[in-house]
């Protein structure tokens, strides 16, 4: 799939994305011609807003899990977008979000902690051992517990999203307000290739919007075995929330019978009688994944052509 892609009931064409405008906002001249904005500028915006939002309600924590050593794309949060580092924009982007009272990066190494400070984040080093993500998160939200802070929900935030959606973050954490433990996102299925490919994974819904079922195969499937443009496929987003108090036992968990079949970690959750809501977006933006994405990007950055293009117009990049 297309590393920029969006579906929003119809056409969207000249429709310029939220992280398009960030990006032109933040390296080109500011509107009075005073010179490039200083990178920090924007989070300490975003500090300042949660300093100044609601004590009321849950609090909840975003974390950014940061590797260096990725076998597939090493050093990958390092990788410069527009002469910034990729956990810049990600930082950056999802500390905007107006449901979190705290943004922060957890990593296992110096380099990526280094930068995170120097651009003026908030950032905790954690084990080098953690298997995963999700891991980190609880490493994050133990330490944040030891120094006398406390949080209700922890949104788990891919670090090679440079441009999440801040509003993809206050979906993900509402829909754990309720009765559900587990949260994460979907959005309507685009085409058959979106339905089909095993590394999109699809979710099945009930009514008021809670998992049934995560499959790499396309679900629903019906007695002709094909795809029917007309069934509501749901395409699942790579976000994902938590209960606090859920999340020390979603480590714990032992593999599932259904989570080894499909690969998939969140269905032992349901397997384990748990709930699991799904928000649902329109749209979606998907991450970085490779050097030649990474360097399709920085060229039409160079060239002028990013910030004034079209959704649409960016969805080559990811194939």
């Amino acid at each position: 799939q297309g590393l920029f892609t969006s579906v929003e009931s119809g056409s969207i064409v000249g429709r310029v994305s939220r992280p398009v405008q960030i990006l032109s906002e933040k390296f080109t001249m500011g509107g009075n011609g005073e010179g490039p904005r200083i990178p920090g500028q924007k989070i300490v915006g975003a500090i300042l807003g949660r300093v100044l939002r609601r004590s009321n309600g849950p609090r909840v924590l975003g974390v950014i899990p940061a590797r260096y050593g990725s076998t597939r794309f090493c050093a990958k949060p390092l990788k410069l977008i527009a002469g910034m580092p990729m956990i810049y924009h990600t930082y950056t982007n999802a500390s905007a979000a107006k449901s979190l009272a705290k943004c922060v990066v957890a990593t296992d190494d110096q380099r990526i902690f280094d930068a995170v400070k120097g651009f003026g984040g908030e950032v905790v080093m954690t084990d080098i051992n953690c298997d995963n993500g999700t891991e980190r998160c609880l490493e994050v939200l133990n330490k944040l517990k030891a120094q006398g802070e406390h949080y209700d929900i922890v949104v788990n935030i891919q670090g090679d999203e440079p441009f999440i959606e801040e509003h993809h973050i206050d979906v993900v954490a509402e829909v754990v307000k309720g009765d559900a433990v587990m949260g994460t996102l979907a959005r309507p299925h685009k085409d058959e290739a979106d339905v089909t490919g095993v590394n999109n994974v699809k979710v099945v819904l009930d009514v008021n919007n809670y998992a049934l079922y995560f499959s790499r195969a396309m679900i629903p499937y019906n007695k002709k075995g094909k795809y029917d443009p007309d069934t509501p496929y749901w395409r699942k987003l790579g976000i994902y929330s938590y209960k606090a108090s859920f999340l020390p036992k979603f480590i714990e968990m032992p593999v599932s019978k259904l989570q080894k079949a499909e690969d998939l970690e969140q269905n032992k959750v349901i397997e384990a009688g748990y709930k699991i809501k799904v928000g649902i977006v329109q749209e979606a933006v998907h991450g970085v994944d490779t050097e030649e994405q990474l360097d399709d990007l920085n060229n039409m950055i160079t060239s002028g052509k990013f910030p004034c293009m079209d959704l649409p117009s960016l969805a080559h990049l990811g194939r």
